[in-house]
């Protein structure tokens, strides 16, 4: 039997647990507190309490052939988050854990016109940003097969950026292209990779389609009954693209939600 350790239950980790429980992998993970553990035992998730910023790691929680960290920056202590991860992932390299997946973020893309691959080199404008990409290269130089995949815009499970921007008016960059992805995409994309297991890999996850802001987001808010939101004019749209189909060409990864319209 395959088996997994996703490490943060979360929005992602816990639709992709109950997922890959529903395929008949073993499947084990983290959250901060063990509330949920008999309810998740019965969807076939064994639980531990754990905080990354914890020196202590339970036992069992490296006890898999592969481990999935789909836990976010924590802005306000970014150095024991980056210290957690490099003590986990030691931890799990001892414990013969065979294979890496660490969820990162386009974020660490340039904030500027362009159209960005996985050949494109991350520049650091923020705190948070400047240590994914230190976690990124000190993953790639492990010698394990680790994948770092990198998220645009997260949609799905109530989630959508059109909540909090409805009723706000003098919004800005209107005819910025949207680079946003979707839930069941995420998965589709961590379970491919845990199929196909090969070396040391970077893949960026985005929807191929781009439309503007403005368009997008006051469609999308007239769709959910949401108050109107107003943009400024935009005679410099900032054309910045996350391109992410190098996970299609080598993994034949097909998007469910190609198009941001039809994540809702």
């Amino acid at each position: 039997m395959q088996s997994v350790t996703i490490i943060g239950l979360g929005w992602l980790g816990l639709p992709l647990a109950e997922f890959l429980a529903g395929r008949g992998w073993q499947v084990s993970g983290s959250k901060r507190t063990a509330d949920q553990q008999n309810a998740l035992a019965k969807r076939g998730i064994t639980l531990y309490p754990f905080e990354l910023g914890s020196r202590s790691i339970p036992n069992g929680l490296c006890n898999s052939q592969a481990m999935v960290i789909a836990v976010p920056p924590n802005r306000a202590d970014l150095i024991g988050y980056q210290q957690g991860i490099k003590r986990l992932v030691k931890q799990a390299i001892l414990q013969k854990v065979r294979q890496i997946i660490f969820i990162s973020s386009t974020s660490i893309l340039p904030q500027r016109a362009g159209r960005f691959d996985e050949n494109s080199k991350p520049e650091a404008d923020n705190a948070t940003s400047n240590i994914l990409i230190e976690l990124e290269h000190w993953l790639g130089g492990l010698a394990i097969e680790t994948d770092i995949l990198r998220l645009a815009g997260l949609v799905g499970k109530q989630r959508h950026p059109a909540y909090a921007l409805a009723g706000k008016s003098q919004l800005a960059n209107a005819n910025q292209p949207v680079n946003l992805v979707h839930l069941q995409d995420c998965i589709q994309a961590i379970y491919t990779l845990l199929c196909h297991p090969n070396g040391q890999r970077l893949y960026h996850l985005c929807a191929p389609l781009h439309p503007t802001r403005s368009d997008y987001y006051r469609r999308i808010a007239r769709r959910l009954g949401l108050a109107d939101l107003h943009f400024l004019a935009d005679n410099a749209p900032l054309d910045r693209v996350i391109l992410a189909t190098k996970i299609e060409r080598e993994l034949g990864f097909r998007y469910q939600f190609p198009d941001p319209d039809s994540m809702i």
